[in-house]
């Protein structure tokens, strides 16, 4: 893995929301905890207990990533693009790796709205924004994606819910991948 930071950012940069950067401290049934709502608990001690986040290097590049990511970036590699111009990275260290020369920002989710059973069930009981939703939005909304605007392609089990052009408009992602 090359693991220097280009000033210039990557052509190419995939990341996932917050709550998918972690392997739950290998507790299966932990990364359920993505679909409470935010407020019932500090997100220092959210994070640090149920959802710590996945190893990352100086340029914010993951260790591991979700699956679905890695097979993203394996297609493109294999497609021909070059490693040097293509980062898995951390959400909270996009500004490391998206800049100037980024054309593209790639972004896996499962839940993006929070519509999915164990979500939408968790919100109505305790009211709110799940984790996992807001963290996709703050994705969107990074400064360093605001400031390069890159084009935003987004992908996973929750792509569903993001069907609807006006969605699409209102969220400013330019390509959906369903299925």
């Amino acid at each position: 893995m090359i693991c220097i930071m280009k000033n210039d950012g990557y052509k190419i940069v995939l990341t996932a929301d917050r709550t998918l950067m972690s392997e739950y401290g290998g507790g299966i049934f932990l990364g359920f905890s993505a679909t409470v709502p935010m407020g019932l608990m500090p997100d220092a001690l959210y994070f640090s207990l149920f959802c710590p986040s996945v190893n990352v290097d100086d340029g914010g590049r993951v260790e591991v990533a979700p699956c679905g990511t890695r097979r993203i970036e394996a297609a493109l590699l294999s497609y021909g693009f070059k490693e040097e111009d293509l980062a898995v990275v951390h959400p909270d260290h996009l500004r490391k790796a998206v800049g100037r020369r980024t054309k593209v920002v790639g972004v896996t989710e499962i839940d993006p709205l929070g519509k999915g059973p164990a979500t939408s069930t968790f919100t109505e009981i305790f009211g709110g924004e799940a984790y996992m939703s807001s963290k996709f939005i703050e994705v969107l909304n990074d400064p360093a994606v605001a400031r390069f605007r890159p084009k935003i392609v987004v992908g996973g089990p929750g792509a569903w819910q993001l069907e609807s052009e006006e969605t699409l408009d209102r969220l400013g992602i330019h390509h959906l991948i369903v299925g």
